[in-house]
């Protein structure tokens, strides 16, 4: 690397130019696997942060009542800058889908990640030959 004399404000030595930071796309092979092999249950590819092929259905619902809720919201909003001042009840109540959305979709991925991890300890169970894991 190859220094020049750094500008009066900098306390030591600046490179004239370094390499960018490269990051692979998919998270490097354990040892004694290949990086191609993937891991069972998960979506395309090897890698290890792979979404689920589909979500379940509470965290689709949890979706749909969300943007229901926002699109409430929105709705209110524009009517409310339109001047529209005694908004109808029900479109109130449906602004409060929102938050009603957004905790189904807590608790449904909280259960999800739940279920992944128990699956992935009977699994790894299994591979160690011990059969007798609760669940």
């Amino acid at each position: 690397m190859v220094h020049r004399d750094a500008p009066p404000h900098y306390p030591s030595p600046v490179a004239e130019r370094s390499e960018p930071a490269r990051i692979p796309a998919e998270p490097t092979a354990e040892p004694g696997r290949t990086a191609g092999a993937g891991v069972a249950g998960r979506g395309r590819g090897s890698a290890q942060w792979a979404m689920p092929a589909r979500a379940s259905v509470t965290i689709r619902i949890a979706m749909a009542l969300f943007a229901l809720g926002v699109l409430a919201i929105v709705v209110i909003m524009v009517l409310f800058a339109s001047g529209s001042r005694d908004l109808p009840l029900w479109l109130n109540l449906t602004a409060m889908l929102t938050p009603i959305g957004f905790g189904l979709g807590l608790v449904g991925v909280a259960a999800e990640a739940t279920r992944s991890s128990r699956a992935l300890a009977r699994r790894a169970a299994r591979a160690d030959g011990d059969d007798d894991t609760p669940g």
